[in-house]
């Protein structure tokens, strides 16, 4: 049960992955742009907002997709060695949070700038999928530990809830965002600014406690 609530952790760090969080304040005054002219009501906002988060997740959910795919065959073809894999994968993701406090920068940049004929509903669906691609990019060691350990355990559900969780934090973090900077979107703007030059330091702290958690949780079960 303590891999699920991990799991999750992961996917909300994988949301604030710094190649994937960077490409958030210009997705945000591009919806802040697109809002209908006067004051719409909550309501409105909520409907928007919700209606866009889920079309993100939709693209999210595609690339993560794709991923645990390429992931399935290759386990399986390396299934007897999956766990000293996974414990390479927990000393990687140690390595990479050492030199994300060290300001060394492992961020690749994605182009989503917005076309004068692209639709809000595009642009969301396509902004997810850049968004997967850069927390991927970044941070692919943590979503292949949760998907091997999902795919290493004996029940099909269990396995399943690994993967559901992770989706899950990256996910309710993605509509948290999008809401938020609906409704409060000055606030937003001013200290999402504020946090995007710390942010790689503090992901690296917690990628160096995921992977130390990973590797005690693997040798734990040897």
């Amino acid at each position: 049960m303590e891999f699920i609530y991990f799991s999750f952790l992961q996917g909300v760090v994988a949301f604030f992955a710094p190649c994937a969080v960077a490409l958030l304040p210009g997705y945000i005054i591009s919806f802040i742009s697109r809002e209908a002219s006067g004051t719409p009501s909550r309501n409105e906002k909520l409907l928007r907002g919700l209606k866009l988060a889920s079309l993100s997740i939709l693209g999210i959910l595609l690339i993560y997709s794709i991923a645990g795919v390429l992931i399935a065959v290759a386990s399986q073809l390396l299934k007897a060695y999956m766990k000293w894999i996974t414990m390479g994968m927990g000393s990687l993701i140690i390595i990479l949070g050492i030199l994300l406090i060290a300001g060394k920068s492992i961020a690749f940049s994605v182009d989503i700038k917005r076309k004068s004929d692209r639709s809000e509903i595009g642009e969301a669906f396509f902004f997810g999928v850049a968004y997967a691609i850069g927390a991927l990019g970044c941070l692919f060691p943590l979503f292949l530990i949760v998907a091997t350990q999902a795919m290493g355990v004996p029940s099909v559900w269990l396995g399943g809830s690994y993967i559901l969780a992770y989706f899950l934090g990256i996910s309710l973090m993605m509509i948290t965002a999008i809401l938020f900077s609906s409704f409060a979107r000055d606030f937003f703007m001013k200290y999402l600014r504020k946090l995007l030059p710390h942010m790689e330091k503090i992901t690296g702290v917690l990628l160096i406690l995921a992977g130390t958690y990973v590797i005690y949780y693997q040798m734990i079960l040897i």
